[in-house]
């Protein structure tokens, strides 16, 4: 009985951290986009949008479908019986080299969806890191006014021990209530903000998320300033930006369909070729062919679309040019901008040991206390601070490589 007893035991204290483990996730940033490529529904969803695309640019290639037709003629009007059959194979034939243009056309279109496909993964992979980012600010926050409350908790029982001696007023003690109370309320707004951040990426790196469960990120973020000029981003996005390269596919591919709808005014010739057997014995091929005669039609609507589709497609990569330069810019710009309040705030940063050292000098009466909740608040906005613009440095980081062409490799390696 006892052996049972303690095999129990032994084996409660195995399972429980099993259970810890499995309710909870702790992943790099390496880690959350590779489970976003595995897992994600909305890369899968990008990814059938790719095949709609690439269907369609499909259905506009020419293919041969010939036409296979049997005749089968019988006549006895009072004579001997007369039969024909015809066996007849009918294609019409573009003249001017339609199916070639279409052909390429759809290859480009193709390639286009490929490309558009690779930039919205990107963007997708942007916003996993951008959420990731904001996770981890939160996260550390939270544990900034976890160590503010928990200090209060300890000025407060000291104020109140104090208050039986006599030396702090009934006054002093509730300041104190009131200051523990607005700390916890603004912890519970982060921990809120932190919970729906979670959510968000859980959603974007797995198939089934659990709300519940808990979730840990593991990377700490750094500063790395961006490792080229602005002018060279701007030159290699313009050069290496998918999106751009998929409007100029689609750019080519209108060209080519204003060619095939200016050939198309020409009418399909019809050629037939068939071979006819008669009951009299004889037999032999037939050929034949016919074309319709453009008198009213001469396919002018389908030119006019076609060219206004192709000029459209143009004007669109011309205005894409000149939004790549200003994103880029603009990226550019708010990454230098907080690596200057970064810079400048290194001197000025609020170290941990900051609140202990408040807490006694208060304890010792060297400090007020006033002094000593406005040295409270002062410690956890600045450690916020210090956290927010590390978090928004990177996510500027990221945002500059989305915008630049992937061109920056900007997944931290917090090893280096």
């Amino acid at each position: 009985m006892n052996n049972f007893i303690r095999w129990i035991i032994v084996s409660v204290f195995l399972l429980i951290p099993a259970l810890i483990h499995a309710q909870s996730s702790t992943i790099t940033l390496e880690k959350a986009v590779a489970l976003f490529e595995r897992n994600s529904l909305q890369h899968k969803l990008a990814k059938l949008d790719v095949l709609r695309k690439k269907g369609e640019a499909t259905r506009y290639k020419s293919y041969l479908n010939p036409e296979i037709s049997v005749f089968r003629e019988q006549l006895n009007a009072g004579t001997l019986d007369y039969q024909e059959t015809t066996y007849q194979i009918s294609q019409p034939i573009e003249l001017l080299g339609q199916p070639f243009l279409r052909s390429r056309s759809a290859s480009r279109t193709k390639e286009a969806a490929d490309l558009d496909f690779a930039y919205n993964r990107q963007q997708l992979i942007n916003r996993v890191k951008w959420l990731y980012a904001e996770y981890w600010y939160l996260k550390n926050k939270v544990e900034i006014y976890d160590e503010a409350v928990a200090a209060i908790q300890k000025i407060r029982q000291s104020a109140a021990d104090r208050k039986e001696e006599g030396t702090v007023s009934g006054l002093e003690l509730q300041r104190f209530n009131v200051a523990l109370s607005q700390y916890k309320k603004d912890r519970d707004q982060v921990r809120i903000n932190l919970q729906q951040t979670g959510s968000k990426l859980r959603a974007l790196i797995f198939t089934e998320p659990q709300p519940t469960a808990a979730f840990n990120v593991q990377d700490t973020l750094r500063i790395r300033p961006p490792a080229a000029e602005k002018a060279v981003l701007i030159q290699r996005a313009l050069q290496k930006r998918t999106d751009y390269e998929a409007l100029n596919k689609l750019s080519e591919a209108s060209d080519l369909q204003l060619k095939v709808e200016k050939r198309d005014r020409l009418p399909d010739l019809n050629v037939d070729f068939g071979y006819k057997n008669q009951s009299d014995g004889s037999e032999g091929f037939v050929i034949g062919g016919s074309i319709k005669v453009p008198i009213f039609n001469q396919n002018s609507g389908n030119v006019t679309i076609a060219r206004a589709e192709a000029r459209s497609r143009q004007t669109s990569a011309q205005l894409k040019q000149l939004q790549i330069r200003n994103e880029v810019e603009t990226a550019y710009q708010r990454v230098q901008l907080l690596m200057e309040q970064w810079q400048s705030s290194q001197g000025q940063s609020i170290k941990p040991s900051f609140l202990e050292t408040a807490r006694f000098s208060y304890s010792e009466g060297a400090y007020s206390l006033v002094e000593l909740l406005d040295a409270l608040q002062a410690y956890v906005e600045g450690r916020s601070i210090t956290y927010e613009t590390i978090s928004a440095y990177n996510q500027a980081l990221y945002e500059l490589d989305l915008v630049s062409g992937g061109t920056l490799n900007s997944t931290l390696n917090t090893q280096n």
